[in-house]
């Protein structure tokens, strides 16, 4: 039996922060008590606790304080604890339906508090295998050598087909051109490893393509080619001379693998003037979403459907290397050319080295699977702005392109509605049925506004960056990015800042992203596809 002094604490704590929550330290401290309780004794709890802790985050009364998102996240948490432990399934839906609550009524503090205790609910999720690095790096010094000739041979491709480059890979059509054969060469630098794990995951996918697809989703496994059980070798000679400035590793260190052809159909790629069909892109990058869901839920996990940057040109000296937290909101680098060549196209998720077997935490799944939906809301994008690729940047007057009316509204309002839906199904097993976590009309008029207006062109190469280049990559940078030799000379490498047009950018340097409501949104949809499928675990072993 409980004392009488327990039931007093909780009451008199529910009482506070539904009454009062005068003073911000007291009703930090008020609403921990609340939360050892229910840690310790859920029984205890009812639905009175759960309003008491709503209350805390619908309230205004602390909004000025610096420190308030923490108070959100104590309360939020304390409700994701009564979700967790409570054996009572009409109190856990009330305590989940109060998180959900503030994720539609509010963008402030709060919002992003009730999402992460969403997205911190436990799940059962372990990735199928894990592949490993060990034996693959003992295997980089001693990797065959494989003619051309004898690469075409091993996969069945005839010796006359023409190659021809597409990025760092060498690609030859069959003769009937039902089948290309893929050669992937490793860039300078690049651990060996990376590539031997697309091969390994190639197999992997095809050796057990029932288990993790659904026969409802379209998505074609590549062959990788295998030597003696290596995936990896270097190529003896190269039979086509690359293209200027292809960075390749000077050893030809690659894999092979043959696929589809329609493996390089883009979802937002308009080939010579010709406009990739609304229905086709349409086609693509919902089914993905379902696909980058599905395999999510079984522990394999893409990290990078696209390449997503805060800053490229600090990315050698900051702690995260540049790389896009998308939590923190910040200025997002180069969102157009992230978007170039995404990891998904018509013939299903693309480069296998980038998916990890996840045994990780749900905060973690909760960033990756956020960033697959923020990476599918830029691809679709990407898609209207491509049409017209040309226009980017400032115009004659020096002022931004504004490009908004190449985006169908109609058509991104519904992409953005079955991003969210797909990736749900796919995550869940189930059909969303619940309110779609914004206003749709809004959000898409807000992605138009900042997407299709080159608001954000400037890159600063800083004094500290310039300091760690030598001349010649100094040299290299700049020219690059549209700068004459003669201004070049001119410049003192590491004497001031250097501002660099390299847009569009969504957010000002080192600011925060121009558009919140992605973030927002992100936020929501991984939060509920967390807490929808923890629900459906805890039935399952109830």
């Amino acid at each position: 039996m409980y004392s009488w002094d327990l039931e007093k604490e909780r009451l008199d704590a529910e009482l506070y922060l539904t009454e009062k929550r005068s003073d911000f330290v007291t009703t930090y401290m008020t609403v921990s008590n609340l939360q050892f309780i229910i840690q310790q004794h859920p029984e205890r709890i009812n639905t009175n606790t759960a309003n008491a802790l709503l209350c805390v985050l619908e309230g205004k009364e602390h909004a000025s304080q610096r420190q308030v998102y923490f108070l959100y996240r104590k309360a939020a948490d304390a409700l994701g604890a009564i979700l967790e432990k409570t054996i009572d399934p009409i109190l856990a839906q009330h305590a989940k339906n109060a998180l959900i609550k503030i994720l539609h009524a509010t963008k402030e503090k709060s919002y992003r508090a009730a999402a992460e205790a969403l997205g911190t609910l436990p799940l059962e999720i372990k990735g199928p295998c894990r592949i490993g690095n060990q034996a693959l790096q003992e295997q980089a010094s001693s990797l065959p050598i494989m003619s051309w000739k004898l690469l075409l041979q091993t996969a069945g491709f005839p010796e006359n087909q023409p190659p021809e480059w597409k990025g760092r890979n060498i690609i030859v059509h069959s003769r009937n051109r039902r089948r290309i054969l893929v050669l992937k060469l490793a860039r300078p630098g690049e651990d060996p490893a990376m590539l031997s794990a697309e091969g390994m995951w190639m197999d992997f996918l095809t050796c057990n393509h029932s288990e993790f697809i659904t026969a409802d989703d379209s998505f074609h496994v590549p062959e990788p080619i295998n030597i003696s059980g290596n995936y990896l070798f270097r190529l003896g000679n190269l039979p086509i001379e690359p293209p200027e400035k292809t960075l390749i590793d000077p050893q030809y260190t690659a894999i092979g693998f043959t696929t589809q052809p329609d493996y390089y159909c883009y979802p937002n790629e308009h080939r010579q003037g010709s406009s990739l069909p609304q229905d086709t892109f349409y086609e693509i990058i919902t089914r993905n979403s379902r696909l980058l869901g599905h395999l999510a839920a079984s522990g394999i996990v893409h990290t990078a459907p696209i390449p997503l940057f805060h800053n490229r040109v600090q990315s050698e000296r900051r702690n995260d290397n540049g790389l896009y937290e998308w939590p923190k909101g910040g200025r997002l680098d180069r969102w157009l050319s992230s978007c170039r060549f995404p990891n998904i196209g018509k013939s299903g998720i693309r480069d296998f080295e980038h998916f990890i077997s996840f045994n990780g935490s749900s905060r973690k799944l909760y960033e990756l699977i956020g960033s697959h939906v923020f990476s599918l809301i830029l691809i679709a994008g990407s898609y209207f702005r491509n049409c017209d690729d040309c226009r980017t940047g400032f115009d004659d007057q020096e002022n931004p392109v504004d490009a908004r009316d190449l985006f169908d509204k109609a058509l991104l309002g519904k992409t953005v509605k079955n991003i969210f839906t797909n990736y749900y199904k796919g995550f869940t097993g189930k059909t969303f049925k619940g309110t779609f976590p914004v206003d749709i009309d809004r959000f898409t008029t807000r992605l138009i506004d900042e997407m299709g207006i080159d608001r954000h062109m400037e890159e600063i190469l800083r004094t500290a960056e310039q300091k760690t280049m030598s001349e010649s990559d100094f040299f290299e940078f700049l020219s690059g990015r549209g700068f004459q030799t003669e201004q070049i000379r001119q410049m003192e490498k590491g004497k001031e800042d250097i501002t660099i047009l390299t847009g569009p950018h969504l957010g000002g340097f080192n600011q925060q992203i121009s558009i919140p409501e992605l973030i927002e949104f992100t936020a929501a949809a991984a939060a509920m596809c967390i807490a929808d499928r923890y629900c459906q675990e805890k039935a399952t072993t109830a």
